[in-house]
């Protein structure tokens, strides 16, 4: 197949969060056997530089387009993308394409693929990775950009995933027909889990000792993430008759609350139990997964949990509250679901923390529901499937 993927931020720009790592995958499974192609833009925290040039990237097998916005602060405080010529070179290289797969529809890139493909009869799918909902900032601008343009993207395009059964109802509020929604989880990629590092790295560069529990988070540091209910539950539990013995590792990279979560820190007095280690990649993140005892996702709002099916491909058991949509599933199978609120999250993590045959449970069910279920392989022959309904 001649597959097309957008996507307004794309590899390497990691810290951008969970969207980028589900589109990379997606287009990297499929480029083994299909001719693909990725446009997105040049916008990243630092904007991306390429000295062999921006068109036909090669990422690691797949061929990227990275056009360049006029400017990259207006996007990082709009998240609206202004690429330079791509309406032209679009329109004409549109055509290739047998099938467009749309990551988030409130982008300037979206708005001209999608136009372009309604002219040529090329189908186009949209894939709003939790973001089908104007809400949790801009609100206004996410409401004025729908009105304009993005109830008609998501009305034309001849289906859309959703990432679990709130999130089709999220469309389906947002006027989709119901048969054009499907239901297409995110996943992690097996073989990057085949070869662990050994146990105790990530604590002894962290001087974590091998009596003491280690409580993780991985994420985007943004207010989103629930980290000041975090902050004062573990103030509340290590000052709880386990001063000492818990220590707990924030992983991730700066999205505009780092400074406030400092203050938290030092506020609570923690600062020798905390560890901010900012964004941790690949190997560095295995090794902090392998050495936690939980993990934990406190989120005011999320769709789905990339990071925590990380730590379920390490036997991790997780904990998290019921703002993340996959707490149905996750709640006494594979960890425990809390409400949003101090006392609800720190009973679940003792719970789950100094229980170890029931944590050693959570973990073995884990690991067997992403050999099962949530990898990309599995994903991917469910995406192709679908693509070729609309072929």
């Amino acid at each position: 197949m001649k597959i097309l993927h957008v996507a307004h931020f794309f590899y390497p720009c990691l810290s951008a969060g969970g969207v980028v790592n589900a589109s990379y995958q997606i287009a990297s499974k499929q480029s083994k056997d299909n001719d693909v192609k990725v446009i997105s833009s040049d916008s990243c925290k630092e904007r991306l530089k390429f000295p062999n040039g921006r068109y036909d990237v090669d990422v690691r097998g797949i061929k990227v387009d990275y056009f360049r916005n006029i400017s990259n602060r207006f996007k990082l405080a709009t998240m609206l993308d202004t690429p330079l010529f791509a309406p032209f070179k679009i329109r004409k290289d549109i055509k290739k394409y047998e099938i467009v797969h749309i990551h988030e529809h409130r982008q300037t890139l979206a708005v001209i693929v999608s136009y372009f493909a309604r002219r040529n009869n090329i189908p186009y799918i949209v894939q709003a990775h939790g973001s089908v909902l104007p809400f949790f900032q801009k609100e206004g601008l996410k409401n004025l950009f729908d009105k304009v343009f993005g109830f008609r993207i998501l009305r034309n395009a001849s289906c859309v995933f959703a990432l679990t059964e709130v999130e089709k109802e999220q469309y389906l509020k947002m006027g989709v027909e119901e048969d054009k929604i499907e239901i297409v989880p995110l996943g992690i990629n097996l073989e990057e889990y085949e070869n662990l590092p050994s146990y105790g790295r990530f604590r002894s560069k962290f001087n974590v000792g091998s009596d003491e529990k280690l409580i993780l988070f991985i994420g985007r540091i943004h207010e989103i993430k629930g980290l000041d209910l975090l902050i004062d539950t573990f103030n509340d539990l290590i000052h709880n008759g386990n001063d000492g013995s818990i220590k707990l590792a924030i992983v991730g990279p700066d999205d505009g609350y780092l400074s406030k979560l400092d203050e938290k820190i030092k506020e609570c007095s923690i600062e020798d139990n905390v560890i901010v280690t900012g964004p941790l990649y690949n190997e560095e993140k295995h090794e902090a997964l392998v050495d936690c005892d939980l993990f934990v996702m406190p989120s005011k709002y999320e769709s789905f949990t990339t990071s925590g099916l990380e730590a379920m491909a390490c036997s991790k058991p997780l904990v998290l509250t019921k703002n993340n949509h996959i707490h149905d599933w996750v709640d006494g199978n594979v960890g425990m679901a809390c409400e949003d609120n101090k006392d609800s999250l720190r009973e679940a993590i003792e719970k789950v923390l100094f229980d170890e045959k029931l944590s050693q449970t959570f973990g073995e069910n884990g690991k067997k529901l992403i050999n099962e279920k949530y990898n990309w392989d599995i994903i991917n022959k469910q995406i192709l499937e679908i693509y070729k309904n609309f072929i």
